[in-house]
């Protein structure tokens, strides 16, 4: 018997969320974690974005989700002073212009850092799940392509056991990556792209493709012929979306990942969506 979404997420420790930018992917995310907490589960919701994005300031707490907005210089001082454990040395040695600079611009250290985290995170909650809500795909890339990658560079000492640490997360059984899309060509596109790329460079579990912003069901059959003007131009525009929709859905059947089609809402504030995307989740 064919598992619920709920169900194949429950007994997991981090589930990934990425996509292309302005897909859904903090609602998805923080719907999910809305379903999971309402089963009992404890959430902690984790955005990353290198950018200053509108998702840093959507209302999370009115869910009663706890959220953590993670940047990389916090989360670097976080692992220094856990390591040097005096926090005045830090200052002495890394709180400076140059070394700041250093650390915003070296290829993978910050995506690595940020890594760390999200495992530091885990190890020190087992029985929860951690939802990462990720930017958009080249980002993302970066963020499993950087502790892979520094693995081969450091073969042994503390920083090799942090990294082992990392890419045994990545492609733990407890761990899915998920991709947000539209039913638009870029979009999937983009989604196609991702996992392939992602496939070659290691086993990950890939969990699921939302297909976002589906157009909802047609009341009823409404012959052409008995439509004129206004009222045909829109049907024409609907038969025309819902055609891309199931081009978008057959073509991501490829990918082998178990598709779940969230219909295009109209809710009027962000959260109340959130609220809907969760219980629309809850009957996948």
């Amino acid at each position: 018997m064919k598992q619920s979404y709920l169900q194949s997420i429950l007994d997991k420790q981090v589930l990934f969320f990425s996509g292309k930018g302005g897909v859904g992917k903090s609602a998805l995310t923080s719907a999910t974690a809305l379903l999971c907490q309402r089963y009992g589960k404890k959430v902690f919701l984790v955005s990353w974005n290198p950018f200053d994005a509108p998702s840093r300031s959507l209302p999370y707490k009115a869910l009663g989700i706890e959220q953590l907005i993670l940047d990389g210089p916090s989360c670097f001082k976080e692992y220094a002073v856990g390591i040097l454990k005096f926090e005045k040395l830090y200052d002495l040695v890394f709180q400076n212009k140059i070394f700041q600079t250093f650390i915003s611009v070296s290829p993978g250290l910050t995506e690595t850092v940020i890594a760390g985290k999200v495992w530091d995170l885990k190890d020190k909650n087992p029985d929860a799940l951690i939802l990462v809500d990720l930017p958009s795909s080249g980002h993302a890339f970066t963020f499993f392509s950087s502790p892979l990658g520094l693995r081969k560079l450091f073969r042994l000492g503390l920083v090799h056991r942090e990294l082992e640490r990392i890419c045994e997360m990545f492609l733990s059984p407890k761990t899915l990556l998920n991709f947000v899309t539209l039913p638009e060509d870029l979009p999937v596109t983009e989604t196609l792209e991702f996992k392939k790329k992602l496939a070659s460079l290691g086993s990950f579990n890939f969990g699921f493709t939302f297909l976002n912003q589906c157009l909802p069901h047609f009341p009823g059959k409404a012959p052409e012929e008995s439509l004129s003007g206004p009222s045909l131009t829109l049907l024409k525009q609907y038969q025309a979306l819902k055609a891309q929709e199931k081009e978008a859905e057959e073509i991501l059947k490829t990918t082998g990942m178990s598709q779940i089609k969230i219909t295009r809402l109209t809710c009027p504030e962000w959260i109340t969506t959130v609220e809907a995307i969760s219980e629309e989740l809850d009957k996948q």
